[in-house]
């Protein structure tokens, strides 16, 4: 009976070792201040595969819960002190790093510069903005992503991409590493069945863009195309959402000075459903995306959008929707002009086609392509 009892203890540790190896930390800092597309992306993980996740780490914490008000504040606070300390002081980069029992998923490259960093850790990147496009972003912020990319690189680690438009950005910069995936993200689940609600003071018919509100998303060239077209005139206003980002003072004040141009804050869920419900069309004319979520949701609620050429948001909406050069102000708003008289039959057949298009983004594919990617040993 004793012998019995020993084996049986032994058999359950041996147990908890193969559960605890099967295990991820997942590192999600960047919910303390983001509610953007890359919040939902490492929301969704977490959720879909929380019997793979041991910790969810926020800076150095640990927690069950999204810390949030004042906490949300210090820990953020604390993070970037310490990846800006790293990021100037060579002599700290390998200095107290972080290291855990557990693989490690990053939902973002800048926190690998805190961590002493395994081969068989995970970072999902979005974008190669910060070294792609300088000029959107801080200095600063380029400077930590170089060194978060050479961190990366040394540690041969296994990389994730949102779409193949980044992957390939990543590849012809970088180089292919031995671990390299793409999983699309899905179309939000939180606006299916959401009954909408009409903002405040939003005039009907109006064109719509859904993303943060900065120099990134280029707005601001929106804004002044949508002056050229002349739609104020003819009774079309223009309808922008979204939190702020680097880059929101111009479009705010060019906002302020144009006619016909409503620029509303982050908007709930029920807000944005009945926006997309009930605009004329989308217009997403960015300089910089990692996939562009909006775009995805705007066509799944039956918009055609207008988006920029040569750029992920192809990849996205495919052949069915309208493009733009971002920096050519007289073709944005020819497509915008497109977008109001467009005849039925042509937006029947964009309509399919763009709904073939996003055939891809469902959350169970997403669900079973991470599944697979955390379940797979290297």
């Amino acid at each position: 009976m004793c012998l019995q009892k020993r084996w049986w203890e032994r058999s359950l540790r041996s147990a908890s070792a193969v559960n605890e190896d099967r295990l991820w930390d997942v590192e999600f800092s960047l919910a303390l201040h983001n509610r953007t597309g890359k919040y939902f992306i490492g929301r969704d993980i977490i959720r879909d595969n929380n019997d793979l996740i041991g910790n969810v780490i926020y800076w150095r914490l640990p927690s069950k819960r999204l810390p949030t008000g004042l906490s949300a504040k210090i820990i953020g606070k604390l993070l970037h002190l310490e990846v800006s300390a790293r990021r100037r002081y060579v002599a700290l980069r390998k200095s107290r790093s972080i290291r855990r029992k557990r693989r490690v998923l990053h939902l973002d490259p800048f926190t690998v510069l805190n961590h002493d960093l395994r081969r068989d850790d995970l970072v999902l990147c979005h974008d190669l903005g910060p070294i792609s496009h300088p000029d959107l972003f801080l200095g600063s912020t380029t400077q930590l992503y170089v060194l978060a990319y050479e961190q990366m690189l040394q540690s041969d680690v296994r990389i994730a991409f949102v779409s193949e438009s980044s992957e390939s950005a990543f590849a012809s910069r970088f180089g292919r590493v031995s671990d390299m995936s793409v999983v699309y993200p899905p179309i939000r689940p939180e606006i299916k069945g959401v009954v909408g609600c009409r903002p405040q003071n939003v005039q009907m018919p109006f064109m719509l863009t859904v993303g943060s509100i900065g120099s990134r998303k280029n707005q601001l060239s929106s804004i002044r195309a949508f002056e050229l077209s002349g739609l104020a005139s003819k009774g079309i206003s223009y309808v922008l959402c979204g939190a702020r980002e680097p880059g929101a003072e111009e479009v705010v004040a060019a906002a302020a000075a144009a006619t016909g141009v409503q620029l509303l804050p982050y908007v709930s869920d029920a807000e944005l459903v009945w926006l997309y419900d009930n605009a004329v069309g989308f217009v997403l004319v960015s300089k910089l995306e990692g996939f562009g979520v909006p775009v995805a949701e705007a066509i799944a609620r039956g918009l055609i959008p207008i988006v920029s050429k040569n750029s992920v948001l192809e990849e996205v909406s495919g052949p069915g929707a309208l493009k733009a050069d971002p920096n050519d102000l007289d073709e944005i708003a020819l497509r915008m002009l497109q977008l109001v008289t467009i005849t039925v039959a042509d937006r029947e057949n964009r309509r399919q086609s763009l709904s073939a298009s996003i055939e891809r983004f469902t959350q169970e594919s997403f669900r079973r392509n991470w599944r697979t990617i955390l379940k797979g040993a290297r």
